[in-house]
């Protein structure tokens, strides 16, 4: 019976081999609901059990791939002797590492992703056999899979486990029992509770002693910016820059034809804005304000890698271009002079056979337009 265990658990393992991964952004807490069958340790008189677990999973500080899981699984075994049944209830506290957004090659596009996991934890394990209650301290490890069902996060979730426990008492020759369990269910992320955390204004800085008064605004600040470009003079390193014309943070000029806006990322297949990502744009917007001429217009580009089909990415990198155009009207550029256009995967930079590559694919583009 214990062959028959390691077989099934190295079956579940084989299925996190894929073709190709994708950076997974730090998960909400989720909930899990699944259906367990229990291959039960052969010391034991009784078959194979039944039983479900819940789970409550919590992403880990601010390390990006880990979460921790509070699970409850009961289960029940029949007895061989007389038919009737006995009991094992466990509550483990799991840590738990995600390996990464995988997918299929084009051929297969169709085929969903998937995310594989490990984890590994201690448990608590209350056995109720034949009417006599105990506890017990256990280990467990497992592995397995969440299968994207492409609806508000909502994922099936495959996995398989191993729990050893120290028990004298449930078979009065051993000292310890191994038990193996294959899992099926649903995971939900409790987004509803637990929504996105809103990037945290900055406190306002205190007057400054002496105050510097720009000679073209008439603005009373602690520094001042020569040329309006947006770069205190401080720190620009490109003075004199004409009026209207883009800059970078340092205040020197750049070519927006096809600029690509690095930082600019999303919520796992979702075009909600990153925390992080609103910051860049804020100095985007700044810049794109300073533009004057009225005949310029800014397309916005979305791009995607090619995991999952042609018709979703497309859909994806418009939805994503419109977050962004939105998120900049909010910041005072002018609606009338942006575009978003979503290109999908049509237009890669870099070749998709490499995690490197298609992350460089994976991308939003700025380009000047002329009316």
């Amino acid at each position: 019976m214990r062959s028959n265990a390691r077989a099934a658990i190295a079956a579940v393992l084989l299925f996190s081999g894929a073709a190709s991964a994708e950076h997974v952004a730090q998960p909400s807490p989720y909930l899990a609901g699944q259906y367990a069958f229990e291959l039960n340790d052969g010391d034991r008189d009784s078959a194979n059990g039944h039983g479900f677990q819940l789970t409550f999973g919590m992403p880990l500080f601010n390390l990006e791939h880990y979460t921790t899981e509070l699970s409850y699984y009961a289960v029940a075994r029949e007895r061989d002797i007389d038919g009737s049944d006995d009991y094992q209830s466990t509550l483990s506290l799991d840590l738990v590492r995600q390996l990464g957004r995988f997918g299929w090659a084009d051929q297969l596009e169709w085929l969903p992703t998937f995310q594989p996991f490990a984890l590994l934890g201690a448990a608590l394990v209350e056995e109720d056999v034949r009417g006599d209650k105990h506890y017990h301290a256990g280990l467990n490890v497992g592995a397995g899979a969440l299968v994207d069902l492409g609806f508000r996060g909502l994922a099936l979730r495959t996995e398989a486990r191993a729990l050893a426990q120290l028990n004298d008492r449930s078979v009065v020759t051993e000292d310890a029992l191994f038990d193996y369990r294959l899992m099926v269910g649903l995971q939900a992320p409790l987004t509803i509770f637990f929504p996105p955390s809103e990037a945290v204004e900055p406190a306002p800085v205190d007057a400054c002693a002496v105050a510097v008064v720009d000679p073209l605004t008439g603005r009373s600040d602690c520094v001042t910016d020569s040329d309006r470009d947006g770069v205190a003079d401080g720190i620009d390193e490109c003075p004199g820059t004409l009026p209207g014309t883009v800059v970078n943070p340092q205040g020197c000029p750049v070519d927006l034809t096809a600029q690509v806006i690095r930082g600019v990322n999303f919520e796992t297949d979702s075009a909600v804005l990153l925390p992080e990502s609103k910051a860049i744009l804020d100095e985007t917007a700044q810049s794109l304000k300073a533009m004057e001429d009225p005949n310029v217009l800014i397309e916005i580009g979305g791009h995607t890698d090619p995991i999952g089909t042609k018709d979703y990415n497309l859909t994806l990198s418009q939805q994503r271009a419109e977050s962004v155009r939105q998120y900049l009207v909010g910041k005072g550029v002018e609606g009338s002079r942006l575009q978003a256009r979503g290109y999908g995967e049509s237009q890669p930079v870099a070749s998709n056979d490499t995690e490197a590559g298609r992350a460089q694919n994976r991308r939003v583009e700025f380009r000047i337009i002329l009316r």
